[in-house]
């Protein structure tokens, strides 16, 4: 069935003439009429009944003809949108990254956004681990990397990194004892939750917990406490600080990549989407040592 079939039996049904039709299509009668038999024939019934008079729809034709109006119109709005389109378009991935994680990867999506500029328009942004969940549910992003699992079941979700905690002091106290050792404040790291997110258990009253990982660097650098700190993270503190031996054991951090399940996508978003996965976040991200 093609659109020149449709608009010939709308224009024939809408001038009840063969002839009407071929006056309004600038085309000739027989054209009319060979297009509108190989039309009833693919669609395998009468459309018409023909007469001296005219033509008048059959009940078939009078059936299809409601059909024919709205695939036309249907196809008339493809082609203005199309002709009136930015051919810049190019579709929008958002990424939302947890801020402690938001250093590890963003190089290496920015390397990507600009290579991959003419296919997609790759964006991404950081916020705590506690708002990742709601940026994704709520569709404010494509996926998202976080430290936590993700506790609603319409999202899907790749273990994409597990490192283990080690806990760094600055480098003029590593020679403490395992006393002195409990006595330090513990720099926790919340990432918008009420508890460390490698932590196992409440924080003492001289303990700071917060969600600024960058404000707690600044606090261990002045030597006011031990930061448990992801080794993957650890790149930022290595010039004055290092790890200390301990019976303390923080659980290992895990970072998670999660989407939503891929009926909430197109196919070119679910496909996009498995692209940056594939190439930016399969590999381990680089951290200096």
């Amino acid at each position: 069935m093609e659109i020149k079939q449709l608009r010939t039996f709308l224009a024939v049904a809408n001038a009840r003439s063969f002839l009407g039709a071929a006056n309004a299509l600038y085309i000739s009668r027989q054209a009319v009429s060979k297009t509108v038999t190989q039309l009833e024939d693919e669609l395998g019934t009468e459309l018409f009944v023909r007469n001296q008079n005219g033509a008048m729809l059959t009940p078939a034709g009078i059936f299809f003809y409601p059909r024919a109006v709205s695939l036309v119109a249907e196809f008339d709005k493809i082609v203005a949108e199309m002709r009136e389109m930015d051919h810049t378009y190019r579709p929008k991935i958002q990424l939302c990254l947890s801020l402690g994680i938001f250093s590890l990867y963003a190089r290496r999506l920015s390397a990507y956004a600009v290579k991959h500029r003419l296919e997609m328009d790759l964006q991404f942004r950081g916020c705590l681990d506690a708002d990742c969940s709601a940026m994704l549910t709520d569709r404010r992003a494509d996926a998202i990397l976080t430290f936590t699992t993700q506790t609603s079941r319409a999202s899907d979700q790749t273990l994409l990194l597990e490192s283990p905690v080690l806990l760094f002091a600055r480098r003029d106290r590593i020679g403490m004892d395992a006393a002195q050792v409990q006595e330090q404040p513990l720099l926790l790291y919340t990432g918008g939750w009420d508890h460390c997110l490698w932590w196992p258990e409440a924080p003492r009253p001289t303990d700071q917990a917060c969600s600024d990982l960058e404000y707690l660097c600044s606090l261990l650098r002045e030597g006011q406490g031990i930061l448990p700190l992801p080794d993957v993270l650890a790149s930022s503190v290595r010039d004055y600080a290092e790890p200390i031996e301990t019976e303390l054991h923080p659980e290992p951090c895990r970072i998670y990549f999660s989407t939503l399940y891929p009926t909430y996508y197109n196919a070119i978003t679910n496909d996009l989407l498995a692209s940056v996965y594939r190439d930016v976040l399969s590999e381990p991200p680089e951290t200096r040592r």
